[in-house]
């Protein structure tokens, strides 16, 4: 009987070593955490798009205050956008990842934002069908509900583009 609670204690003590070896090491003892999966890839470039679209909108209502109250409702369903977007992305551990990319900031980086209304709403159309034909473009490599999601605020953008046309109020 003793040589066999010998053993037990032996096994037990060889199989939960490496357990307290790792535990000195934290969670990093476990290894690096796999890549994320191609849906979070796509999920985080639209969420970086929408921000970068707001961020196009914001510095075009900064420039051009006469368009501010003709764009407000466009700022507001991009945040919704926004909103729905971030609200699925799912991650483990907090993001390493800044809030704002840097090409996401008031004035979007290496652009000119122009200064007449015309000129500023053909900016932001311009924008508005790269978006919704990028998101178009990640369709077939999202998993359904997603590539749902996109088809729908790619729609939207469109539809955006549509409102800042010529001719239109403000144009």
């Amino acid at each position: 009987m003793a040589r066999e609670a010998t053993r037990r204690g032996v096994l037990a003590a060889a199989v939960s070593l490496p357990l307290v070896a790792t535990g000195c090491r934290g969670v990093g003892g476990l290894g690096t955490p796999p890549s994320p999966l191609p849906d979070v890839a796509i999920l985080r470039d639209a969420i970086d798009a929408e921000t970068l679209m707001i961020a196009r909108y914001g510095a075009v209502m900064t420039t051009v205050p006469a368009l501010a109250d003709s764009l407000r409702p466009l700022v507001r369903q991009h945040r919704e956008h926004l909103a729905t977007l971030r609200a699925r992305l799912i991650e483990p551990r907090p993001s390493t990842r800044p809030e704002h990319p840097p090409s996401a900031r008031a004035s979007p980086a290496g652009t000119h934002v122009p200064s007449t209304p015309a000129a500023a709403r053909a900016y932001l159309r311009r924008a508005e069908q790269a978006a919704a034909q990028t998101l178009l473009s990640k369709l077939t490599a999202a998993p359904p509900s997603l590539a749902q999601l996109l088809a729908s605020i790619a729609a939207s953008e469109a539809s955006h583009a549509l409102l800042l046309e010529p001719g239109r109020p403000d144009g």
